[in-house]
């Protein structure tokens, strides 16, 4: 892959390629099936693409964090030394930049749904970051069902007066405040900012959302960097007469290596606690910097004792419970909405009220992950598509207080799936386009919430595995 110093993004089109190249030369798992020169060629491809990664020169496209997880998973087979070595500082990136990305997508859903509402406060729209008027900016582009002028005109104000406060040292420069400049800035302050420091990147490639996301995690590493090499360094009279070998440089390279290492893996670790939660990363992260340092030593000759191993266990299944809360909690905002759509809020509230009711009666019954919200879209979706279907006429029977076998309820409604697509039939229903533009904008974030809280599951799911 050729480096340059733009930024290129990766669509998931040859993402894919790539993947299906690496796959191509196994003929199972962790075995090759040739040693050739085009074996060579795919595996030298890869580690290309995780160095690029790496460097911030490639930023994968939002749909394909599905692709790269599987990417990763299967360059862990691989026996290339290149790959071998970036592919963990790789995994750990995405993880992370995974998590950023799923808090702008947080944020912006709240943004949306308070129409804006930090625009009004002045006091806390002049504490919004760079990044965050950028995203709000954004946003408030799209359509939205009402008029956005006045916000737009509101946060122009607010971005014009943050400059001013940063050039003249009354507010502190953060990662994006060049990126703020170029899209809000007057002329005399792009002319300040250009006297001051080097011209920012292009907007129109750096407001995309997952390059700043990328530059975030850039900035965080950078200044871990900076503490690191700003530390002193004593060296007694014999190092300085000594002339430095390379098993010297070796192993100094290697000690630096092991201890940066833990620290990934601490680090690994908050970001598999916190993938659904920006809060909850920070409490984890406030608990580690907070606990005593143990001697690694000590730790590395115990045995660890059954009570131990018994709280790591129960943690980690804690942990990973707040994935799946997560994951229930965007299913049912993606059938509140759904359901709004097709029935309108006051006949969906009903329907819930019954469902309710015929729940405490012992005629049904939540189990299997069903719940309330589950049921009324299954029987919603039976009722629009196939109205005249025998599922559809038990159901009404239900609802209209008869009894029915309570299992066989349950069947159709696991059959009918989260999102309705198990039902199948002739009949057809454009509720979705009839309603408001800001019902289909929330529904359309709550889908998009589901999938992303999918994948942190999976992802969390897995490293329990593990």
């Amino acid at each position: 892959m050729q480096q340059n110093e733009n930024i290129s993004l990766i669509s998931k089109g040859l993402l894919r390629m790539y993947y299906e190249s690496q796959s191509s030369i196994y003929t199972n798992l962790g075995s090759l099936s040739s040693h050739g020169i085009q074996a060579q060629i795919i595996e030298d491809q890869s580690a290309d693409f995780l160095q690029n990664y790496i460097d911030e020169k490639n930023i994968i496209d939002d749909d394909c964090d599905e692709i790269m997880m599987d990417y990763i998973s299967l360059l862990k087979h691989s026996k290339n030394r290149r790959i071998v070595k970036l592919l963990p500082e790789a995994e750990k990136k995405f993880k992370e930049t995974s998590i950023l990305k799923h808090k702008e997508a947080e944020k912006a859903a709240a943004f949306v749904s308070s129409r804006f509402k930090i625009l009004n406060n002045k006091k806390e729209a002049v504490k919004l970051s760079s990044k965050d008027m950028l995203l709000i900016h954004k946003l408030l582009q799209q359509d939205l069902g009402y008029s956005t002028a006045k916000l737009q005109d509101k946060l122009k104000s607010f971005a014009i007066e943050k400059i001013n406060r940063t050039l003249k040292g009354e507010a502190k420069k953060d990662p994006n405040f060049d990126l703020l400049v170029q899209q809000f800035g007057t002329y005399q302050q792009k002319q300040s900012l250009k006297n001051k420091s080097a011209p920012a990147k292009n907007i129109a490639q750096e407001n995309n959302p997952l390059i700043l996301a990328a530059q975030d995690y850039h900035h965080s590493a950078k200044q871990q960097k900076t503490s690191q090499e700003s530390k002193p360094h004593k060296k007694s009279q014999k190092d300085t007469q000594k002339k430095p070998s390379q098993k010297k440089s070796f192993s100094d390279f290697w000690k630096k290596t092991v201890k940066w290492t833990k620290k990934l893996a601490v680090a690994a670790g908050l970001v598999t606690l916190g993938f659904l939660g920006g809060k909850f990363v920070k409490d984890q992260i406030a608990k580690s910097s907070d606990a005593p340092k143990t001697n690694n030593t000590e730790v590395a000759v115990k045995t660890p004792d059954k009570k131990t191993t018994q709280t790591a266990k129960e943690t980690k299944t804690a942990d990973f419970s707040k994935e799946m809360s997560a994951l229930e909690k965007a299913y049912k905002n993606r059938f509140d909405t759904s359901l709004e759509i097709l029935l309108g809020q006051k006949k969906r509230d009903n329907l819930y009220q019954k469902i309710e009711k015929l729940a405490q009666d012992g005629k049904i019954q939540f189990k299997d992950g069903t719940t309330k919200e589950w049921y009324a879209h299954a029987f919603t979706m039976y009722n629009k598509i196939t109205p005249n279907s025998k599922e559809n006429k038990v159901i009404k029977d239900l609802l209209a207080g008869k009894s029915v076998d309570k299992e066989y309820i349950h069947s159709l409604v696991v059959k009918a799936k989260r999102n309705g697509s198990g039902v199948s039939g002739k009949g057809s229903y454009s509720s979705f386009n009839r309603a408001s533009k800001s019902l289909q904008a929330k529904h359309l974030k709550n889908r998009k919430m589901v999938k992303l809280a999918e994948q942190a599951a999976k992802i969390a799911k897995a490293q329990q595995a593990r």
